[in-house]
């Protein structure tokens, strides 16, 4: 039953979120690029043209390493990651670092978001999410090391204690553990969270494993 209502959800959210192709630039994985325009799809391939004139291609997703969305004159990054072992789908970047920060949105009562011109299914744990009305914005980190994204917090509906989940997954920076517990940080601040991460933490700790390397 689950199978059935998420395809007739993957083909339902596909002719509309599809509909139309925006201006991009794909990034390949052997540091070539390529500009024209272009839409994402859930499988993770980009369907492109190089212009309006031109015939189109279907780009596969292993040679890609992140795609750049013109949306409406602002440039959004986009990457395909893992969200578990089985699921995957893009997601927009919000901070590049040691650890990265990447959003995803759902709207409405049925799920799936198609502000950005592709489907967005995600919801809690990768699957689709289904509500009452009204946005929700999943958020996701991930070290450079990491397979896999992780579910961090969410706005919108009932999410995780950020305090408890945020302070776990940045255990290795006390001074950053010590301000989300008393509140300096909260859910509110996440992105001010993973930067204060990448800009005081992750340098102390590539020193620490450079040093246990050398020693």
């Amino acid at each position: 039953m689950k199978k059935t209502i998420f395809l007739i959800f993957c083909l339902l959210f596909t002719a509309i979120g599809f509909s139309q192709k925006q201006r991009c630039t794909i990034y390949f994985n052997d540091g070539t690029t390529l500009a024209g325009l272009g839409r994402l799809k859930d499988d993770g391939t980009v369907k492109f043209k190089a212009t309006e004139d031109s015939k189109n291609e279907i780009i596969s997703k292993g040679n890609i390493e992140k795609v750049e969305l013109n949306e409406e004159g602002t440039i959004e990054v986009y990457k395909y990651k893992r969200l578990s072992s089985d699921f995957q789908k893009w997601l927009k970047e919000i901070v590049n670092g040691e650890v990265s920060l990447y959003t995803s949105d759902v709207s409405g009562m049925y799920g799936p978001s198609i502000g950005t011109g592709f489907s967005t299914m995600g919801g809690v744990g990768g699957g689709i999410a289904f509500g009452t009305g009204g946005n929700v914005t999943y958020y996701y980190v991930c070290h450079k090391l990491d397979t896999a994204v992780f579910r961090i917090t969410s706005f919108g509906n009932i999410s995780k204690n950020f305090k408890n989940t945020a302070s776990e997954y940045f255990k290795d920076c006390p001074e950053l553990v010590k301000k989300i517990e008393d509140k300096t940080f909260k859910k509110d601040d996440i992105e001010e969270v993973v930067r204060f991460y990448n800009t005081h933490c992750a340098v102390n700790t590539e020193t620490k494993t450079a040093e246990k390397i050398t020693n």
